[in-house]
C-alpha cells in the first residue's frame, strides 16, 4: 500500500469518520473506498468504518493509516476516543476486545450518533476549511461535552430539516456502521439520512444560535473540558475529598442515574424546568416498572444537550457542596419510598456488580447507606465490600473495645449499650467484609451457642437503625462509625481478635495460677462479706467465672461466647447454677457495681491477660498453667497455626 498522493492535515480534535469525510469528499471518492485505501478496512466489500474504531486502533492500524495519510502517530491518536482514556474511564478500550454499547462501561460515550456546533462545522476563515469544511470534533461523542465555547451555545443533536439525529450507525446490518458510506459526491457537512429519501441538508448553514449559552453554564462546560483535558487539573475535590478526574466523572455519571432512577423524589434537588419537564416526558412515555425505568432510561445520556447539561449540573452541585454525610442524606431521601429501597433498585445492584472506581468521599456516602440494610438479597451483591479498608474482620472484636465507644458512641442515649456495641461490631466487620448483615454476625462467629441468643444478636441492628433515624441527627450515628472506620484505617498495630479467639477457644485457667490469684484475693474473717449475706467462693466455680472473665478481657467478647471447659465437665444442674453465677458477676461489672471481692479479682485478671496477650499475639497458645507468677512463665507455650 502506498501513501494517497494527496491529504489533508488533521484539525484539532478532528474525529477519525470527520476526518475521512473531510478527505474523501476532497479526492472525490467515498469514505468506503478510502478506508480500505488507509488501511482501515481490510475488504472491499465490507468497507465500512465499524463503530469501535471511534474508540482506538490497534498499534499497526494507527501507523499504518498515519503513514496513508501522511499524518503523525500523534495526530492519528488524536482522532480517537481513547485519547481521553486517563480522565474519562468510558472511552477506555474494552479488555475483550467488545466495544460499543454491548459493553456497559461504553454507555457514555455517543457512538451512535454526534452533538454538533453548526457554526464549527462551517470552518475557519482559511481556503482548506472554507472548501472542505470545519471538524466533526472527538470531544462532541462525550456527553460531558454539551456546549460549544466558542460560540457560546449549546450543541446541537438533530437535523433541522428532518429531525434525524446525525451521522447515525446504520442498524441493518451486524456490523454497525456510518450512513451513507459508500456515497462520494456528500459534503461533510451534510444531512447524512435516509427519510424517505436522502435527506442532505447542509448543518453547517444553520449557524444561527437561538438558545445562548448562561453564564453557569459556560463555567460548568469549562471545568468539565480542563478536567477531560489530558494537561488539566490532576486532582478534584468531591464530597470533600480530593480525587482525580476519572473517579469524578465516575461519581458525575452515578449521580446523574440516581437523580434520574428516584425522579419524582429528586425534583427539590434540580432548579431547572426545562430538565424538570424533560424527566416528567420520560417518565410518562415509560412503563410504571420501575426497574424498566431505571434500565432503559437512568444511565443513558441524552442527546439533547440542554437537558442534559442541566442534569450534569445538578449532580455536580451534589458531589461539590456537600460532604460524604450531606451527600447519604440525599441519597437516603431519595430511597425512603419501599419501591427504592436499595434491595430494589437497579442502579444499586449495578453499582454492586460493576464497582466503577469512584472517589473515597462518593464510595463513604454510598457504603453508608448500601451497607446498612439487613436483607439477604442486596448482601448477595454486597459479596465484597463497598469500599477497602486496611482492617479487616480479624481486627474487630465480637463486642466493641470500651476505649472505642467512649470515645465515639457513649455520648449517644436512647438506646442499650449492649445493642449499639454490638452493631458497631457488626457493622464494622460489614464494611471490611462485605455481604448482609447476618453474614457479618456470622463472620465474627455471634450465632453460635444458644439460639436465643442469636436471635437477640440478629435483632440489635435493626434496633440501632432504627433509633439512629430517629435521633435529632439521623447521622450521627452514621458519622461515629465512619470516623471510627477512619480511625482504624490509620493505624499500625490492629490487634488479631480472631487469632486469640481461636488460641483461647478450649482454654480456661489452670489449677496453680488460680492459687496465686485466690491468695491475691482478700477473704473477709468468717469467709463472709462485710454484713454478710454470702459466703465467699474460691472453688472451682470462681475459676471458671474468673476464666470468662479473662477470655472476655482478651478477646474484647461478651461472655456468653466464652468457652467453659471447667463448667462443661459438671452435671446438668450444675453447669446452670454456674452459668447464672456467671451472668449475675458479668451484670454487676456492666452495672458498675461490684463486689469488693470480684474487683480485687478483676484486678489481678487484668495482670494476667497484660502477660498473656503478647504470647497469642506472637502466634503461640499458652498452656493453661502459664502465668507471670509460676515457673512456667517463659514455658509450655506451643506453637499454633493461625
Amino acid at each position: 500500500m502506498r501513501p494517497l498522493a494527496r491529504s489533508l492535515p488533521p484539525l484539532p480534535d478532528e474525529s477519525l469518520p470527520g476526518f475521512l469525510l473531510r478527505l474523501a469528499f476532497r479526492l472525490h471518492t467515498s469514505p468506503a473506498e478510502l478506508a480500505v485505501r488507509t488501511g482501515l478496512a481490510d475488504r472491499a466489500d465490507r468497507a465500512v468504518l465499524p463503530v469501535p474504531l471511534l474508540i482506538g486502533l490497534t498499534a499497526e492500524r494507527r501507523h499504518t493509516f498515519a503513514r496513508m495519510i501522511k499524518a503523525t502517530d500523534t495526530e492519528v491518536d488524536a482522532m480517537l476516543l481513547d485519547t481521553y482514556s486517563s480522565r474519562y474511564p468510558p472511552a477506555q478500550p474494552s479488555p475483550s476486545g467488545r466495544n460499543g454499547l454491548a459493553n456497559q462501561q461504553h454507555r457514555w460515550l455517543f457512538m451512535h450518533a454526534t452533538r454538533y456546533c453548526p457554526q464549527c462545522l462551517t470552518g475557519q476563515d482559511n481556503p482548506v476549511e472554507q472548501a472542505f469544511g470545519g471538524a466533526w470534533k472527538t470531544c462532541w461523542r462525550l456527553p460531558p461535552v454539551f456546549a460549544c465555547l466558542a460560540h457560546r451555545r449549546f450543541l446541537e443533536h438533530e437535523c433541522p430539516a428532518c429531525k434525524s439525529v446525525i451521522l447515525p450507525t446504520a442498524t441493518r446490518s451486524t456490523v454497525r456502521h456510518f450512513p451513507r458510506w459508500r456515497e462520494a459526491s456528500l459534503h461533510p457537512a451534510q444531512c447524512r439520512a435516509f427519510v424517505d429519501g436522502q435527506c442532505g441538508h447542509r448543518l453547517d448553514r444553520d449557524s444561527v444560535n437561538s438558545q445562548p449559552l448562561p453564564v453557569e453554564y459556560e463555567e460548568f462546560q469549562q471545568l468539565l473540558l480542563g478536567l477531560l483535558n489530558p494537561v488539566g487539573p490532576d486532582e478534584v475535590i468531591t464530597l470533600g475529598h480530593s480525587t482525580s478526574p476519572a473517579h469524578y466523572f465516575t461519581d458525575l455519571r452515578t449521580a446523574c442515574q440516581i437523580l434520574r432512577a428516584s425522579w419524582p423524589k429528586s425534583r427539590h434537588l434540580l432548579d431547572n424546568k426545562d430538565l424538570v419537564s424533560f424527566l416528567e416526558a420520560a417518565a410518562n412515555e415509560t412503563p410504571r416498572s420501575r426497574s424498566t425505568l431505571v434500565h432503559a432510561v437512568s444511565d443513558m445520556p441524552q442527546m439533547e444537550a440542554q437537558p442534559h447539561a442541566a442534569l450534569l449540573l445538578a449532580a455536580d452541585r451534589l458531589l461539590r457542596a456537600g460532604d460524604p454525610d450531606t451527600f447519604a442524606s440525599h441519597l437516603r431521601l431519595l430511597l425512603d419510598e419501599p419501591e427504592r429501597r436499595p434491595s430494589k433498585v437497579s442502579w444499586a445492584r449495578a453499582f454492586l456488580n460493576t464497582r466503577p472506581q469512584c472517589s473515597e468521599g462518593f464510595l463513604q456516602a454510598v457504603s453508608s447507606v448500601l451497607q446498612t440494610y439487613a436483607g439477604r438479597s442486596l448482601g448477595r451483591s454486597l459479596k465484597q465490600p463497598v469500599r477497602r479498608t486496611r482492617f479487616r474482620p480479624e481486627h474487630i472484636p465480637q463486642f466493641l473495645e470500651e476505649d472505642w465507644y467512649q470515645r465515639h458512641f457513649a455520648h449517644m442515649d436512647g438506646i442499650a449499650t449492649v445493642r449499639l456495641r454490638r452493631t458497631v461490631a457488626i457493622r464494622l466487620c460489614q464494611a471490611a467484609s462485605g455481604g448482609s448483615i447476618q453474614k457479618a454476625a456470622d463472620r465474627l462467629s455471634l450465632y453460635l451457642g444458644d439460639p436465643a441468643i442469636a436471635a437477640r444478636i440478629a435483632d440489635s441492628p435493626k434496633h440501632v437503625h432504627g433509633w439512629a433515624r430517629k435521633r435529632p441527627d439521623p447521622l450521627e450515628f452514621e458519622t461515629a462509625l465512619r470516623n471510627l472506620a477512619a480511625e482504624l484505617d490509620a493505624r499500625d498495630n490492629l490487634i488479631d481478635y480472631e487469632q486469640r479467639r481461636k488460641a483461647l477457644a478450649s482454654w480456661c485457667i489452670g489449677p496453680r495460677p488460680w492459687e496465686v490469684i485466690a491468695s491475691r484475693i482478700a477473704v473477709p474473717v468468717g469467709n463472709y462479706a462485710a454484713g454478710g449475706g454470702f459466703a465467699v467462693d474460691l472453688s472451682d466455680r470462681k475459676r471458671n467465672i474468673a476464666s470468662v472473665i479473662l477470655w472476655s478481657l482478651m478477646t474484647q467478647a461478651e461472655h456468653v461466647f466464652a468457652p467453659t471447659p471447667i463448667c462443661d465437665q459438671q452435671d446438668p444442674e450444675t453447669q446452670r447454677k454456674w452459668r447464672n453465677s456467671v451472668d449475675a458477676v458479668w451484670a454487676r461489672i456492666r452495672h458498675g457495681n461490684t463486689r469488693p471481692t470480684d474487683t480485687q479479682m478483676i484486678t489481678v485478671l487484668e495482670e494476667y491477660a497484660a502477660y498473656l496477650t503478647p504470647i497469642i499475639d506472637r502466634g503461640q497458645t499458652p498452656s493453661s498453667e502459664a502465668s507471670p507468677w509460676t515457673s512456667h512463665r517463659t514455658g509450655r507455650a506451643s506453637r499454633s497455626s493461625t
